[in-house]
């Protein structure tokens, strides 16, 4: 298929850009063929990629959110806020953006009220907070600096409340051995460290 109007420079991302707004906003059929070879597909919803680097990076992050407990997909910012507002200070979640160039919103329950901010990508694949020149690796490695003693986040807003016993198990493991370490500690099952192995963070 050709892109009309495209000079022959660049093609390499040019046909890396298309590929993915190709596949996963008007071609279910490619997309799952495109799942079978690297894991579980993601939404629809989430805007073209520019890199198969930056395609693998989000699909992380949204694989790992799924087993997060505080990401609440296409939530409105309306939505969220209204969740929000009785919520404690600091309370926060993550959802999806409705920027056009944006993945992902962090939303909050701030001094006054909820507030909302974008967490960009950039070109190095790099998160960060709108307005915010300091980048981490990961999402999670920015929330888990912005919920420290001196910042504005503290615990977050999570789908199942009471939260399970088997989650907060997980996260008191990662915070006691380090998700690296899991793997050598006796008497843990299996299935408790692929738990860990999916989600291992202990926001």
């Amino acid at each position: 298929m050709k892109l009309k109007g495209k000079k022959d420079t660049n093609n390499s991302m040019v046909a890396v850009s298309f590929l993915f707004f190709f596949l996963e906003g008007h071609n279910t059929s490619l997309s799952a063929q495109l799942a079978l070879v690297d894991g579980a597909p993601l939404p629809t919803h989430l805007r073209p990629f520019s890199s198969p680097e930056q395609y693998r990076l989000v699909k992380q992050t949204y694989q790992q959110l799924q087993h997060s407990g505080y990401y609440w997909g296409a939530l409105s910012m309306e939505e969220a806020h209204a969740m929000l507002s009785d919520a404690p200070l600091g309370t926060f979640l993550i959802r999806d953006s409705v920027q056009p160039d944006v993945f992902f919103t962090l939303s909050y329950r701030g001094d006054d009220a909820p507030t909302s901010v974008r967490v960009l990508l950039n070109k190095d694949l790099q998160y960060s907070l709108h307005g915010s020149r300091r980048t981490f690796p990961s999402l999670f490695a920015l929330l888990t600096h912005y919920t420290g003693p001196t910042c504005k986040l503290s615990v977050p807003h999570r789908k199942e409340r009471p939260e399970r016993l088997s989650h907060m198990c997980r996260r008191a493991l990662v915070r006691i051995y380090g998700a690296h370490n899991i793997r050598t500690v006796s008497g843990l099952s299996t299935k408790e460290k692929q738990s860990i192995h999916f989600y291992p963070y202990s926001i």
